[in-house]
Order: C-alpha cells, then sequence, then structure tokens
C-alpha cells in the first residue's frame, strides 16, 4: 500500500468513525452536532483533494462530501419534529454507507487489505494488567491489542468508546470486575449501560453487531477473563470489515447513564 493510498484510506476511517459520534452529540447538544459537522466536513475536503490526483476516483470523492454538506443543510433549517430527527439520523447513516462503500471500492485495489485486525480493551487495573491483555494479541494470529488501564470500568465514557472506533478499532471490549465486586460500587453498572448505548450507536449507523462487548473478571478470575476476551476477538474477525447497513434502523433513544 502506497502513502497516498494510505491517505485515502485514513480520511475515509475517520469519516465513517465520525458517524456514531455524531449520533451520539445528537443526545447532547446543537453546539456538538455543529462540531462534528464541521470536523467531517474539513475531513471531505482534504480527502477531495487526496483524490484528485487519482483520476477515476476524484468525480467517485465528490459523493461524500454532498452527503456531509446535506447534514449542514438539515441542520441550519433546524431538527423541529420526529420526522425531521429521524431523517437527519437515517442521512447519518447514509454517510457511514457511502464512506464504507468507497473504501471497499479503493480496497479492492490494495487499501486496508492484509491488515493486522485491532482491538482496544479498556480495562479496570484492579483484577488485569496491560502485559497480560498485550499477550493477548500474540496468541491470536493477525490481531494486536491496545490495552488501556483504567481506576474503575465506570470511568470509560461513552466519547472515548466512540473515538477508539474512530481511531480504527475493530472491536472494543471493556473488563470490568464482577458487579458485586466494583470497589465503586456501580461502576461495572456504568460500564455495561455504555458498551449497550455504543452497540446501538455503532448497529444504527449500519456497523453491525459484536463490536462491543464488556467482559466481567471475578477476583483471581484473569484466566477465564482472558479466554472470554480471545472468545470475542475471534468473533470480531469474523465479522466482515466491510458491513452493510442494516435496513431497519433503530431510531430509540438511548439514556446514558
Amino acid at each position: 500500500m502506497n502513502k497516498l493510498d494510505q491517505t485515502v484510506d485514513e480520511y475515509l476511517r475517520v469519516i465513517g468513525g465520525s458517524c456514531p459520534r455524531l449520533l451520539f452529540a445528537l443526545q447532547e447538544s446543537q453546539e456538538a452536532v455543529w462540531v462534528e459537522i464541521m470536523r467531517m466536513e474539513s475531513v471531505c475536503h482534504a480527502f477531495e483533494g487526496a483524490c484528485s490526483s487519482l483520476q477515476d476516483k476524484s468525480a467517485v470523492a465528490s459523493e461524500i462530501t454532498t452527503l456531509v454538506r446535506a447534514l449542514r443543510v438539515q441542520m441550519a433549517k433546524g431538527l423541529i419534529d420526529y420526522e425531521e430527527f429521524a431523517a437527519f439520523r437515517q442521512d447519518v447513516s447514509a454517510v457511514h454507507h457511502c464512506a464504507s462503500r468507497l473504501r471497499n471500492s479503493f480496497g479492492e485495489e490494495g487499501i486496508g487489505r492484509n491488515r493486522r485486525l485491532k482491538i482496544c480493551a479498556f480495562y479496570c487495573s484492579n483484577n488485569l494488567d496491560a502485559e497480560r491483555l498485550a499477550d493477548l494479541g500474540g496468541e491470536i494470529s493477525g490481531a494486536t491489542v491496545n490495552a488501556i488501564g483504567l481506576p474503575c470500568s465506570g470511568k470509560v465514557d461513552v466519547p472515548y468508546l466512540l473515538k477508539a472506533f474512530e481511531t480504527g478499532a475493530d472491536g472494543v471490549v471493556i473488563v470490568a470486575c464482577k458487579k458485586n465486586e466494583c470497589r465503586h460500587f456501580e461502576g461495572s453498572l456504568r460500564a455495561h449501560k455504555r458498551a449497550e448505548a455504543v452497540e446501538s450507536l455503532l448497529e444504527e449507523v449500519g456497523l453491525g453487531a459484536g463490536r462491543m462487548a464488556v467482559v466481567e473478571c471475578a477476583q483471581n478470575g484473569a484466566g477465564q477473563a482472558c479466554g472470554e476476551i480471545k472468545q470475542f476477538i475471534e468473533r470480531v474477525k469474523s465479522l466482515s470489515q466491510g458491513h452493510t447497513p442494516s435496513d431497519v434502523m433503530n431510531k430509540q433513544e438511548h439514556m446514558v447513564a
């Protein structure tokens, strides 16, 4: 893969990864939505510039820019009623679909192929350590595990989980204590709720289910937890890299603790 191919693939990955972040921003504030839209437009502009030298691809590149600009127009008009709100969410999914389709079309020429699977593991440092988790990547062919320690699994928030996907993770797992063993009482419960919220956002934009998980680790149960993480990694490996959006969009709002 040459440098230009890597750059083009990176732009498309960032655009696609911004889609679930944009859906989450809808639950936060209009300001948060505008930040994501402007960010996506900036990346689209850079993407078009990178494609300008690819001759047969330059015309195709404008498609995703048009979709992102349409989101800005919709937002400027205001999302007043449920139908407008639902239409906006569907158009966000269309952006993700377009980014995935373009990655696949470019990928036919070598972009993003034969790369290692990337797994991000947020773990409670009370039960596991980074070295033990990192070793899992070596035990599974073609996988790399990026381990991030936390004082409690409940400290990881939805934006951090989404950022992991945006920066290239194929799957994200949270390693939490057993609910009745959590030193911070509701930390494990919060981890589960946030993972469910992220899973829903990923499904809505079309990335599909199964890329987000929570593994509970009992005291002195690191071995069993690592076994479950390995199963999760194998499941992610089986998922198609070019997953197409579901036909039925999830329009329910998800409350995040």
